[in-house]
């Protein structure tokens, strides 16, 4: 009885020891402070989904990828004079669904894609070189646009002396410019058929807003000392696809009638699944256009919504200028700046507070004296179509 009594109390002495080593050791020490946590759902392909967790669709040959583009949200510093708010929660393209991101690209490429010669028009190299015979050529292959435009310039906006009965007339008095911006928007226009009058009156809106946006770009940046002004107003003219495309796909147009842009940009997220300059993004690239000119479009349309994005070394200024612009344009074509006398730097909505401590330094610093000079108040003056 007393041998089995020591072996008991032997084998337990020897277990203690046992369980306080392994207790100890660095491992299960890590082990412990470790807990394993409960795997997360994957999201669903619902266009109400809020947390998009999937891989990046396809690269964008000679991007960098988007979210590197993004600063992380967070307080902004308080000695920043322009107080600029926190990014709004909007989800990237290459973060959503692929399931769903399918589906939007599907929907967009039910969409009637744009003439062929669009892909010319947007080229670089005949924005920076063409000539206005060469416009001229290009856009008569085209009877229906080249009809439109001929229209357009007819029309009392301009307030031409005479008729212009060509694409080179309207060249000679309106600029090489503006008659190539009129033949993208109309080439773009064949793209959206309104499936009722408020869808109609939208389309109208933002298609004058971009022409405004345009417009005033064209102006203002050789006054700023911004170079590229002819690739600017094409990417202007781009970066309101989006919005189009929201248009038309989001299932009841009169229910963002009143929002401000913040609120907008959260009901297209909600109830498609992306805002509308990533359903541009999409659109775009189902179109085929070239990627920098994607990239760029989307740039100046994502600029209201994220204070912290990062720009192009070298072209901040003019990319600023264009999203000013497009802010500007949509408020003028929607009758919301009443006033002849406008300061930006001064504006407290949420959408220009992202922008405007980009309007600090030069060469925008002066934008705001511009804005209020009597060549440009005649300028907004004629664009809607008020008397000198």
């Amino acid at each position: 009885m007393a041998l089995t009594l020591l072996a008991l109390v032997g084998l337990a002495i020897v277990g203690g020891w046992w369980w306080m080593a392994r207790s100890g050791s660095p491992e299960r020490k890590g082990a412990r402070a470790a807990p394993v946590r409960p795997a997360t759902t994957p999201p669903t392909a619902q266009p109400r989904s809020t947390a998009p967790q999937a891989l990046p669709g396809p690269a964008h040959a000679g991007q960098s990828g988007w979210a590197d583009l993004i600063a992380p949200a967070g307080p902004t510093s308080s000695a920043d004079p322009a107080e600029r708010p926190a990014p709004l929660a909007l989800h990237p393209a290459e973060l959503l669904d692929p399931l769903l991101t399918e589906t939007l690209m599907n929907a967009l490429r039910q969409l009637p894609r744009p003439p062929r010669a669009l892909q010319q028009l947007i080229s670089p190299d005949f924005v920076q070189h063409a000539t206005s015979a060469e416009l001229a050529t290009l856009v008569m292959g085209e009877p229906a646009v080249a009809a439109r435009v001929i229209a357009t310039a007819n029309s009392p906006l301009y307030g031409l002396q005479q008729p212009v009965t060509s694409i080179g007339q309207a060249t000679t008095f309106l600029g090489l410019a503006n008659v190539r911006q009129m033949c993208l928007q109309h080439m773009l226009a064949e793209s959206f058929q309104p499936r009722d009058a408020t869808q109609r009156r939208e389309f109208d809106v933002l298609w004058q807003a971009s022409s405004i946006a345009a417009e005033l770009c064209q102006q203002l940046a050789p006054r700023l000392r911004v170079a590229d002004t002819g690739s600017l107003a094409t990417l202007l003219v781009l970066s309101f696809l989006g919005r189009q495309a929201a248009v038309a796909l989001l299932p009841d147009t009169q229910a963002v009638q009143g929002m401000d842009a913040y609120q907008r940009a959260l009901h297209e997220q909600q109830e498609l699944g992306l805002v509308s300059h990533e359903l541009g993004h999409l659109l775009m690239r189902a179109w085929e256009l070239p990627p920098e000119l994607i990239h760029d479009a989307r740039l100046i349309a994502a600029l209201r919504f994220n204070p912290g994005l990062v720009l192009p070394a070298g072209r901040e200024a003019g990319l600023t200028l264009a999203a000013v612009s497009a802010l500007l344009g949509e408020r003028l074509a929607r009758g919301q700046l009443g006033g002849t006398l406008y300061d930006p730097v001064g504006d407290d909505s949420p959408d220009m507070r992202a922008l405007r401590h980009r309007l600090l330094a030069p060469p925008l610093d002066t934008l705001g004296v511009e804005l209020r000079s009597p060549a440009l108040l005649r300028l907004l003056g004629r664009l809607l179509g008020r008397p000198d």
